[in-house]
């Protein structure tokens, strides 16, 4: 499963292309979910979630982004080749202002508390536009675990080599038996990955 960041869907600026089936078509994944954070250009910009699984249930919800560009998550529940529920959530925080994330993350881990249950694995990835591994701690406090951290630190951020993406984890009930980061200039970002071992 893949969580994208930076997604237009038939925007002018990439001729009108259906962004979500090019993707589908690159990379074999046939079920996704797209997730709009504002309209844009002549279409739709946000992030996307594609998987190998069928899609048993998806939402997508705004965050509060006052007067920056606004910003939202979305969130699949799929079934694996096990029989086992599985939710990967994926977002795309503030760059402008720290406070405004600390906001985010608030209202996502609010979410995360009362709408998902706490015996489902889920994973949480975005770029949260911070290297401040601090700035988790609303989401930590659920129980939740880092890939991308002070230890293990991948500066994903091309441009200005910054640790600003994750990917983070329901600790107990997935655990991390590897995890790296592909360097491309295929994006200003490096692709940060990690294979789990549900419990």
């Amino acid at each position: 499963m893949v969580g994208f960041q930076e997604i237009d869907m038939f925007t002018n600026r990439t001729g009108g292309v259906d962004t979500i089936t090019e993707l589908i078509s690159a990379t074999g994944l046939p079920h996704a979910l797209f997730i709009p954070a504002m309209s844009y250009d002549g279409g739709q910009y946000g992030t996307a979630i594609l998987s190998r699984y069928p899609i048993a249930e998806s939402g997508t919800c705004p965050l509060p982004s006052a007067h920056y560009e606004p910003r939202a998550f979305g969130w699949v529940t799929v079934t694996t080749d096990g029989g086992n529920p599985f939710t990967l959530l994926n977002t795309h925080f503030a760059c402008e202002s720290h406070d405004q994330q600390t906001i985010q993350f608030e209202t996502l881990a609010e979410w995360m508390g009362t709408q998902l249950h706490c015996s489902t694995p889920t994973v949480l990835t975005g770029d949260f536009n911070t290297e401040d591994f601090a700035s988790f701690f609303p989401v930590q406090q659920l129980g939740y675990s880092l890939v991308n951290d002070s230890f293990h630190k991948y500066n994903t951020f091309r441009t200005n080599p910054a640790a600003i993406d994750n990917i983070v984890y329901r600790d107990g009930l997935l655990t991390p038996m590897e995890y790296g980061m592909i360097q491309s200039d295929a994006s200003d970002h490096n692709l940060l990955w990690c294979r789990f071992v549900m419990e």
